[in-house]
């Protein structure tokens, strides 16, 4: 299967670079989700809950979104294009896009924001796109049908869960190489890593494996989910947010017990889950809802829905 390596750069590496030092000095805290059937992207003030800009994508099928460290740049997944289009955060515009590998579904950045890992679902792989070249300078083979991707903190590991296989690539950074394989349960989509926990939702096994980040074992299974399909941790590993795809509900686990403290009603088809940077809020988009909904992580409830926020909202990120 080919990959592409040419990239097109809509606007010269110089004009990318004062942009990320304005963006820097300037940013704000946004949220951007990515509408995968209005091929657009939706900006939302933290502060109002007000959508302050719609970016439109001139690709389809918008599945996956990430926010650059520095909060410079947001990359989206255009599975119709074979690409990631770049918009700077600055004039909320796409000043660029990057080849990758067959329909890409999800983005991750590593921690120093030097490199951007893309899942490309049919291709079977993993695009590394360095972020000051805007060059895809690695391509790694992973399991069948990859479709979700964390990174650790400090930037060692990205793990890929792999759909149809059943499995988890961990791809050791510093070589852009699959040092282990880890069996999971049937399904495993979205993926979250904190501390030495790695969190997946098995979708096909309607629960959430807990993996040891040291050797991949399973540690701990919770139950009791339906299709679950995305999961975030807060940064201070308290609480985990599971998306429920086959019911209208995200759960709210407390990660010391493993126990779901809280079910909340959220849209038709909740596809993905975000948490704010200072950990007090939880941003869970929902497809077939065409909304946003915010939830307050300190006592699970839920502040502000907002609808529509796009058609088929698939992806969230907050600055």
């Amino acid at each position: 299967m080919r990959i592409h390596y040419l990239v097109r750069i809509l606007l010269p590496r110089l004009s990318l670079t004062l942009l990320a030092s304005m963006t820097f000095a300037a940013a704000q805290p946004y949220i951007y989700v990515s509408n995968e059937m209005g091929n657009d992207v939706s900006v939302v003030n933290q502060a109002t809950n007000a959508i302050t800009a719609t970016i439109s994508i001139s690709g389809g099928g918008l599945t996956g979104l990430a926010i650059t460290p520095a909060g410079d740049f947001v990359y989206v997944t255009e599975q119709s294009q074979n690409c990631v289009a770049i918009i700077s955060t600055a004039s909320n515009t796409v000043v660029g896009t990057v080849q990758v590998g067959s329909a890409p579904v999800q983005v991750g950045f590593t921690p120093d924001g030097t490199s951007a890992y893309v899942v490309n679902s049919k291709s079977n792989n993993v695009s590394v796109i360095d972020t000051a070249s805007q060059t895809v300078v690695a391509t790694i083979p992973v399991g069948n049908q990859p479709a979700g991707i964390a990174i650790t903190k400090y930037g060692k590991w990205a793990l890929v869960t792999n759909l149809l296989s059943s499995d988890i690539s961990e791809i050791e950074i510093a070589t852009n190489t699959v040092a282990a394989t880890w069996p999971t349960l049937p399904g495993p989509n979205g993926v979250a890593v904190r501390g030495g926990h790695v969190y997946v939702a098995n979708e096909y096994a309607n629960s959430v494996a807990v993996h040891s980040l040291t050797d991949g074992t399973i540690q701990s299974v919770i139950t009791g989910f339906w299709g679950p399909n995305a999961v975030a941790v807060t940064p201070d590993d308290s609480q985990i947010y599971v998306t429920n795809g086959n019911s209208s509900m995200v759960y709210a686990i407390n990660a010391s017990s493993l126990t779901i403290e809280a079910q909340l009603p959220v849209g038709i088809l909740p596809t993905a889950v975000a948490v704010s940077a200072d950990g007090t809020t939880a941003y869970v988009t929902s497809g077939f809802g065409y909304s946003l909904t915010e939830i307050n992580t300190a006592n699970n409830q839920i502040t502000q829905t907002i609808t529509p926020i796009g058609i088929y909202p698939c992806s969230v990120a907050a600055l």
